[in-house]
């Protein structure tokens, strides 16, 4: 069976990753599509038929960013202990925060903050995946208190909610240019209020 139609000439993942970056940069609101075509490097055309419309691309963009996120938590949690498996979440996340390579302010901030109304389902996604990555966390201090790693005493959602409270201060702080190093430090600190 033949395709209609010419082939895609440009690299539907590089026009992805540009456009999310983008994104990152400006918001859902400030980013119109000429400004998304021009840094894709594609045509209005182009960008109609391979990603629908800027609300089906931003989803898309979110959900690349939901997989990466997704990706340390599930690594982190095969740690020998829940400590090890906060420590890694808190520091690859550090590492994600500070790369070069991406703008400095969180997707999911960004999304929250300058998203409109068009967002709204992209934002409530977006939570519902933060809730999914405690509930990895949560999990996993849950059977560290269960084999006598933790204290009886200890609360596994307090815990996961403590964690999350750092990664969200770690991220804002990352955007406020804090360096790598430091967050580092700061992680190095906290983690000695970690349960024994």
């Amino acid at each position: 069976m033949s395709t209609r139609g010419r082939p895609r000439s440009f690299d539907r993942d590089a026009a992805l990753l540009a456009a999310t970056r983008l994104f990152w940069a400006r918001g859902y609101d400030g980013t119109s599509l000429s400004d998304l075509t021009k840094a894709m490097g594609i045509s209005p055309s182009s960008f109609y038929a391979a990603f629908g419309d800027k609300r089906s691309l931003f989803a898309e963009a979110v959900q690349g960013y939901m997989q990466r996120y997704t990706a340390i938590y599930v690594e982190a949690a095969q740690s020998p202990t829940a400590r090890e498996a906060a420590e890694r979440i808190l520091r690859d996340s550090v590492d994600e925060f500070t790369d070069p390579d991406r703008p400095m302010t969180c997707l999911v901030v960004s999304a929250a903050i300058h998203g409109g109304s068009d967002t709204i389902d992209v934002r409530q996604t977006l939570e519902q995946h933060q809730q999914g990555l405690a509930a990895i966390l949560q999990e996993r201090i849950e059977a560290d208190r269960s084999t006598g790693a933790l204290p009886d005493a200890s609360d596994p959602a307090l815990l996961t909610d403590w964690v999350r409270t750092l990664w969200e201060g770690l991220s804002n702080q990352s955007n406020a240019g804090v360096p790598r190093a430091r967050l580092h430090e700061i992680i190095t600190v906290a983690l000695r209020a970690w349960p024994s």
